[in-house]
């Protein structure tokens, strides 16, 4: 599965160039899904951009692509990845978005606190950080330890 989000493309305020990461790993995935082998053929993603239309300015040729809106809103992009989730792995157990986004929420703030335990920066995490913070909180405070 592939969550490609292109609302990050604006102008790099001290390069003044692009940020063109999410478009060329969406054209990396779009590419493996379209002319890889069996497995790679199986691959399904969801799109997200700021507006509906927008990528059409900056990215025209992924047209026919279900483009979803999440309007700059993080709890109308978990809402909307949710109820994807569910449908591709036909499962309820996947929870509904304003459950997530409480979860979300809460591990927002706990980030600082957490930072600054590690002799971390909040405006200086990596992906990397954010992830480990992340499997940290989740192991800690939503799994249901038996």
């Amino acid at each position: 599965l592939g969550i490609h989000d292109l609302s990050k493309t604006e102008l790099d305020r001290k390069s003044k160039l692009p940020r063109v990461n999410m478009p060329l790993e969406l054209g990396i995935f779009l590419g493996a899904r379209k002319f890889g082998d069996r497995k790679q053929r199986a691959k399904r993603c969801i799109i997200f951009d700021r507006e509906r239309y927008r990528y059409q300015a900056f990215i025209s040729d992924i047209a026919g692509q279900d483009i979803h809106s999440h309007d700059g809103n993080v709890k109308k992009l978990i809402s909307e990845l949710s109820s994807w989730l569910r449908r591709e792995f036909k499962s309820a157990n996947v929870p509904g978005g304003s459950k997530i986004a409480r979860e979300y929420d809460q591990f927002c703030k706990v980030i600082p606190a957490v930072c600054r335990t590690k002799n971390l920066a909040a405006d200086e995490l990596t992906y990397f950080d954010y992830l480990n913070l992340a499997l940290e909180w989740i192991s800690s405070n939503l799994l249901v330890k038996t």
